[in-house]
């Protein structure tokens, strides 16, 4: 049986009050006796409506604190991620970032499939948090941060997410090789892609020099793989230049992604110019612009012979040459441009003291065979031939990126025969450039 007792003021006061509940309580433990109700059920069932209290009449009879059934408070701190959960194709670059409203960060920690951490570091704020390296391609990475308001309350946020996966990478070489060190004023610096980048204007991006002191210059595409950069001018002995490759994470066309960053740097020598006159069959030596030294020499002759068909000339192109090998003794032979050793002018023979200075033969050499005809005629299969005494000073003296120039003969430098690139025009450079 439910009995409600609807309590409110009498007339009579407190003492009027108290009686009422005194009746109650004795009508529910006379139907208690007599089993209508079990006194389990007594408080659930038993309820009491009061109309609210004065400010001054003390608690309600419901309590004055919180409800034992209510909600802990949430923590005010937002925790935004600069990635979102579950997400693909990831930048390897782009810092991950967190950071926090309403509180501070407290830990955060980024791992790798590895289980290793991943570098960051909390900004001076504290609201703040940062990966320091690069991530890996292909790789999912695994957050939680921690964030706490101003009352001690904190929040948790996880996210996951996986890195691009490149279709296949593509690695730069440099020439000349980092270990290198120093080189001489004609020489151009070489990015060698080993397979064609499909975007060459994102390739090239990629790609800088740096010099002290400034030096002007630009980039050349030589073929689908190679970008060459040279100055406009000879550069000026002394400089200190930085080439650097910065490729990773850097999609250079077709998925290809670059595989690693590359840097090398190198100084330049002293300037070494060495100018030979057809006319005069001299070579002038220039170290730092002063003439240190004339040499005789004979180059090659003004015949030529039909091979299958293919005319091989044997003049020595006019242009300018940079030094790019050195060999003690180099075995030549005239196979190597086409010409049978056992034709009347083929040969196959060591040669002393060989400073290369083309891809297609042409050689500064000691050639002891011909002194008598050094500074008087013509006489070589191409490469300039050097009395042996002077051919070993040549040798000690020019080395890498030494310029050898060449004038007065019938032919000309072919521009991608070696290091040809001074043969072409400073606005004919520019324009191969795949950001012109």
């Amino acid at each position: 049986m439910l009995v409600v007792a609807r309590l409110r003021p009498a007339v009579g006061g407190p003492a009027r009050l108290a009686g009422l509940v005194t009746a109650v309580v004795l009508l529910v433990g006379a139907c208690s006796a007599t089993g209508a109700l079990s006194t389990a059920d007594t408080s659930t069932n038993v309820t009491a409506a009061v109309p609210p209290a004065s400010a001054d009449a003390g608690p309600s009879m419901t309590g004055g604190g919180a409800s034992a059934s209510s909600s802990p408070r949430a923590s005010t701190a937002k925790i935004q991620v600069s990635v979102a959960d579950g997400a693909t194709g990831v930048s390897v670059l782009d810092p991950v970032t967190v950071r926090v409203t309403g509180g501070e960060l407290g830990q955060v920690a980024m791992t790798n499939p590895d289980g290793v951490t991943v570098d960051g570091g909390l900004g001076a704020d504290q609201q703040s948090w940062s990966t320091n390296e690069p991530l890996g391609y292909g790789r999912t990475y695994w957050l939680t941060a921690t964030g706490t308001d101003p009352a001690g309350l904190s929040t948790t946020t996880e996210v996951s997410f996986t890195t691009v996966q490149p279709n296949g990478t593509i690695f730069p070489s440099f020439e000349p090789p980092p270990d290198r060190g120093q080189v001489g004023v004609g020489q151009p610096l070489s990015v060698i892609f080993d397979q064609p980048p499909p975007d060459k204007a994102a390739a090239e991006r990629t790609l800088s020099v740096t010099a002290t002191p400034a030096t002007e210059g630009g980039w050349y595409w030589v073929d689908a793989r190679t970008v060459h950069w040279r100055p406009k001018q000879y550069w000026q002995a002394g400089t200190q230049v930085t080439l650097s490759a910065n490729v990773y994470g850097k999609d250079l066309g077709g998925g290809l992604y670059g595989e690693t960053d590359r840097t090398m740097t190198l100084t330049i020598g002293p300037s070494k110019i060495a100018s030979i006159d057809d006319a005069t069959k001299q070579m002038t030596v220039t170290i730092d612009g002063q003439v240190v030294r004339q040499i005789p020499v004979s180059m090659g002759r003004s015949d030529s012979v039909t091979v299958d068909g293919k005319e091989i000339s044997f003049v020595t192109p006019s242009g300018i040459y940079v030094a790019q090998e050195k060999y003690p003794v180099k075995q030549m032979s005239s196979a190597s441009y086409g010409l049978p050793t056992d034709y009347s002018l083929g040969y196959d023979s060591q040669i002393p003291l060989a400073v290369r200075l083309s891809n297609s033969g042409i050689f500064a050499h000691s050639a002891p065979w011909s002194v008598a005809d050094q500074g008087v005629r013509n006489v070589s299969h191409g490469c300039i031939n050097l009395p042996p005494d002077a051919a070993q000073w040549f040798y000690d003296t020019f080395g890498y990126g030494d310029i050898v120039t060449v004038t007065g003969t019938s032919t000309q430098l072919a521009p991608d025969d070696g290091y040809g690139d001074w043969n072409i025009p400073w606005d004919k450079w520019l324009q191969g450039s795949a950001l012109n």
